[in-house]
Parts: structure tokens; C-alpha cells; sequence
């Protein structure tokens, strides 16, 4: 390399070049003004940073020729990664990771100045560790900073450049490159930011469970993610408005329009039709999107709250249900002892007292049952507790439901036939009580859709491996969509125009029948009443004893 004729030895031993530019020669000012917009249209024409260094090396090995190019990116903590190299070793260049500080590379990214290095084999900030991996000879260093606003985001190392260049060509040059390298990097990692912003909120939208839709402000289509195209026939972006599919009028969409200018957000619920026969009830969040500027854009968030609302109205349904269920029977408890406190005064022996207090024990025997099936079903769910498992005499369990039940079945003039096998039933393993409320409950829902004067029928059956229970009502019978969600907590079966209990027995049933390794289900009985069925295994698994 030719050196200036004021060039120092100081030089020579490695020399931090000033920052501030130096005229050229009138001889090379167009070449290198022309080289230098040639870089600049290179370098801005991509915004991906890798690409970047690649274009950058190019160019320095185009204009200095050296015998190799280096780039090395600074990272957070100060270290270096040779992210790009051209030269014969430029393989195993790339990849190479150094401690902050390292060689001459290190100390350019520390001080932020260039550094003209003419011997290294002089200079002891030289790092041989690199020409020991790659097998290359370095002999001259010069390596300039890449820095924007302060930061010094890379470092480009030539080796061995050319002679035919002054050093103050490099200097000049080399200030101009590395700041339009800084730039064009600098613009690459916002794009890359924005990029993997977008990249996120769009991999967001789109996994959403909740449907997402974005309107413009006449309510037409700008984005729609894949749970709002699965819930409703999105239009054509930019086509016909989506407010009708959403429940909203043009009317009501100003309204929300106007209100977001004055506060963040806007909350409500909708009822959105599916079809004739489905509709959804959703908790929808409005908001105004302002990066979509200058278009106007408001986001459309539902969530959907149908099992919750339809939840609630069951919920409010069993409170009145079983208020009124435990009414009745109070009633007719406080009624049948007024009547017999009166008699009792008034020393009336005309009274039937036996009778009224007949009454009044059976509807507090209903009230018992009723209380007991809230009280257990929750238990069972909870599925914290353990069986009380005893040896039940099936026979003797028949015997006491039918005393338990025959007056209700005398008040509603019904018949019960009991059906049992010729031979002696066998012992049933089992918690007594359960059992017990279980028959009682399938028999007293079997009587309730029973009209007056029906017949009720009981089946007890035993094989090798289980019993098996049926009760028969004559009824009007369990349409066939219904069988399944019949045992859900809070479905009630119908009657007719009337509907009938609180929507727990049956549920109970389920729980107390599953806890003891059993099955419950309804069978078809051609439209003469439902039969209700359910299995008891003769030998109760112990997984199922806790339930």
C-alpha cells in the first residue's frame, strides 16, 4: 500500500484513524462518489439484515480488494459473531464467536474508531486465534465501525488490503460505507421488529378460540381469523357489510362508533342466528384500532357465553323448582298439624288424625328425598368419599321401597307390580342407602309421568356376573335425542305441555349407579312409556369404591 508522505512510524505499528472526513483528490472524487452511490442503491435494496453484510463485503472486496472481508456483529453483552466473510477461508470464518475486546475487531467495537494495523505480527491487540481455525495468513488489518447514533452495531475487518490504495482513501471511503451500512442494518431491524410483531399478533389472531373480525367504519370486512369464519359466512373483504351477520344495525355500529372516541372500549352481549334452529349468545368487546390509520378500523371481539347463559337460566329454573317442590310439601305438612293442633284443642275426636298425620309424614318423607338428592348429587361430584359398603338383602330392599312409596302411588290411584325371579335373589354388595334412594327415585319418576291410575313395573334380574334393575312407566316415553342428556344435572324430562321435577334425580341416579362400577341407561319401549335400566356388578371394583 502506498503511505502519505506525512505518515508517521507511529502509524505503521497500528494507528486509530480521526473520524472527521478528509477531502480527496480531484483525480478520484468521481470514482469514489460514483462507487459510493452505487453502494447506496445496493445496500437499500433489501431489508433483511443477513443479505445486508453480504452486500457490504461485496462492495469491499470490489473497491479496496483485499485478500479477505470480515463482518462481525456486536452483541448486547459486547461479544462478537463473524456473521459474514468472502475469502478463501470464509467457511470457517463465519460462526466465529470472540469475548468482548478481542483482537482488533474487539477494540474497534470498544473505542468506535477505525484502525489501521500495516504489521500485526507488531501490534499485540492482534488475535491469532482466528488464522489458526481457518488456516489463513493475515499481514495487514484494516477494520472500520459499523455504528448508528451512538451504537456500534458490527465491525468490518479487511485483510491484507490492497497497496495501490492511500491510506487516506480508505479512511474517507470507508467512513461513507460503514454509514450507509449502519443505516441500511439500522432500517433492517426495525422492518425485522415490525416483522416479527406483525408475525406474532397475526399467529395470535389466527389461533385465537374466540372469533375476531375487522371492520371498517361502514362495517365491511378488513380481517377475519379462523373461529369467526368457522361461526359465521364472513362476506368478501371490503364487499357487504357484516353488521347484520353480527347482530348489529347501521344505527347501533354509530352508536358504538361514537362511544369509542370517548373511552377504550365497548362491552355487550348478542344473540347471533347459526340458523333457524341455533342461535349463540356471545359476549362481545369492541375496541378502535388505530395503527389500521388513516382507515378507520374497529375490532369485533365475541365470546361465546351460551352454555353459561343457558347454565344460569337452569340454575335460576332449579331454585324456583326446588322451592317449589319443597313448598308443597310444607304446605301440606303445616296444614295437615294445624288441623290436628286444632282437634287436639278443641278435643275434636270427628277429625281424622291418623289420616293427617299420614299426610303430613309423607310429604316429609317427599321433602327428605328431594333434600337428600341435592345434598348426595353434590357429594358423588365432589368425588371425595367412599361407599358404605354392606351385604343388602334385594328382597327385603323391594319390601321397604314399596312401604316407602305406596302412598304417594294410593294418592295417584297407581298400581306398582313388582317382578321377581322364581328363585331366591342372591345378596347384593353394595351402600345400602344409595341403593335404596336410587329405586325410589327411578319408581317416583316413573309415577310422575304415569297418568292417574297407571301401572308401574319393576323388574329385579341376576346373572353370573351383575344385577339388573328396570322400571317401567306408562307414560308418554323418552324421545330418543333425549336418552343421553336425560342424566345431565338440571335436565328435566317433559310431559306434555307440563314440565315436570328440578332436573336432580336422575343425575343422582347416574352418580350413585357409576360409583358402584354400574351402568344406567334408557331403553325404547315402543312408545309405551320409557324404561329405565340400570346394572349392579355382583363384585364392585375397588377404583370405584371411592367415589
Amino acid at each position: 500500500m502506498t503511505r502519505n508522505v506525512d505518515e508517521s512510524p507511529a502509524q505503521e505499528q497500528g494507528h486509530a484513524l480521526p473520524m472527521e472526513p478528509r477531502t480527496l483528490d480531484s483525480a478520484n472524487a468521481v470514482k469514489h462518489y460514483s462507487f459510493l452511490f452505487q453502494a447506496a442503491r445496493t445496500l437499500n435494496t433489501t431489508l433483511h439484515v443477513d443479505e445486508i453484510l453480504h452486500k457490504l463485503l461485496a462492495l469491499a472486496r470490489q473497491h479496496f480488494q483485499p485478500d479477505a472481508v470480515s463482518v462481525a456483529l456486536v452483541e448486547a453483552d459486547g461479544s462478537l459473531h463473524f456473521k459474514a466473510a468472502a475469502s478463501n477461508g470464509a467457511p470457517k470464518i463465519r460462526g466465529i464467536r470472540l469475548p468482548p475486546g478481542t483482537g482488533i475487531v474487539g477494540w474497534v467495537a470498544q473505542h468506535g474508531r477505525p484502525l489501521w494495523i500495516p504489521d500485526v505480527s507488531r501490534d499485540e491487540r492482534w488475535y491469532r486465534g482466528v488464522d489458526a481455525q481457518t488456516g489463513f495468513k493475515t499481514q495487514a488489518i484494516y477494520a472500520a465501525p459499523v455504528q448508528h447514533s451512538g451504537q456500534i452495531m458490527a465491525v468490518i475487518e479487511m485483510i491484507n488490503p490492497s497497496e495501490d490504495m492511500e491510506l487516506r482513501e480508505y479512511e474517507e471511503v470507508m467512513a461513507a460505507l460503514t454509514a450507509l451500512a449502519a443505516s441500511a442494518i439500522r432500517n433492517a431491524e426495525l422492518f425485522e421488529q415490525v416483522s416479527r410483531t406483525e408475525e406474532r399478533y397475526q399467529r395470535l389472531f389466527e389461533i385465537n378460540i374466540d372469533p375476531i373480525i375487522i371492520l371498517d367504519a361502514q362495517g365491511r370486512l378488513l380481517e377475519s381469523n379462523q373461529a369467526a369464519q368457522e361461526l359465521i359466512d364472513c362476506p368478501e373483504k371490503g364487499e357487504a357489510s357484516c353488521l347484520p351477520l353480527l347482530g348489529l344495525t347501521a344505527e347501533q355500529f354509530t352508536d358504538i362508533r361514537a362511544q369509542l372516541r370517548q373511552q377504550r372500549s365497548f362491552a355487550t352481549e348478542t344473540t347471533i342466528p347459526l340458523s333457524p334452529e341455533e342461535t349463540r349468545t356471545l359476549e362481545v368487546h369492541m375496541t378502535r384500532l388505530t395503527h389500521y390509520s388513516p382507515i378507520e378500523a374497529y375490532q369485533w371481539l365475541g365470546h361465546d357465553i351460551t352454555d353459561r347463559v343457558a347454565l344460569e337460566e337452569m340454575r335460576e329454573q332449579l331454585s324456583h323448582m326446588i322451592v317449589h317442590d319443597l313448598r308443597n310439601p310444607l304446605g301440606s305438612i303445616i296444614s295437615s298439624l294445624n288441623l290436628v293442633e286444632a282437634a287436639w284443642k278443641d278435643k275434636d275426636t270427628s277429625m281424622p288424625i291418623a289420616q293427617l298425620l299420614h299426610i303430613a309424614t309423607r310429604n316429609a318423607r317427599r321433602m327428605d328425598r328431594l333434600i337428600g338428592n341435592i345434598l348426595d348429587t353434590a357429594r358423588l361430584r365432589s368425588g371425595d368419599s367412599r361407599l358404605s359398603q354392606t351385604v343388602i338383602d334385594v328382597e327385603e330392599l323391594v319390601q321397604e321401597v314399596e312401604e316407602i312409596l305406596q302412598p304417594s302411588l294410593m294418592h295417584r290411584r297407581q298400581t306398582l307390580r313388582v317382578h321377581l325371579p322364581e328363585e331366591p335373589l342372591p345378596a347384593m354388595q353394595g351402600d345400602l342407602d344409595l341403593m335404596r334412594r336410587v329405586v325410589i327415585n327411578l319408581l317416583d319418576n316413573a309415577s310422575k309421568f304415569s297418568p292417574a291410575q297407571g301401572t308401574l313395573d319393576f323388574w329385579i334380574t341376576c346373572s353370573p356376573d351383575d344385577f339388573r334393575f328396570k322400571v317401567k312407566d306408562s307414560g308418554p316415553g323418552v324421545p330418543p335425542e333425549d336418552r343421553e342428556r336425560i342424566f345431565d344435572l338440571y335436565v328435566r324430562g317433559k310431559d306434555g305441555q307440563q314440565t315436570r321435577g328440578a332436573g336432580i334425580g336422575l343425575t343422582f341416579c347416574r352418580l350413585a349407579v357409576e360409583a358402584h362400577g354400574g351402568e344406567i341407561w334408557v331403553e325404547d319401549s315402543d312408545g309405551q312409556g320409557a324404561t329405565f335400566v340400570f346394572t349392579i356388578p355382583k363384585e364392585i371394583p375397588n377404583e370405584v369404591l371411592f367415589f
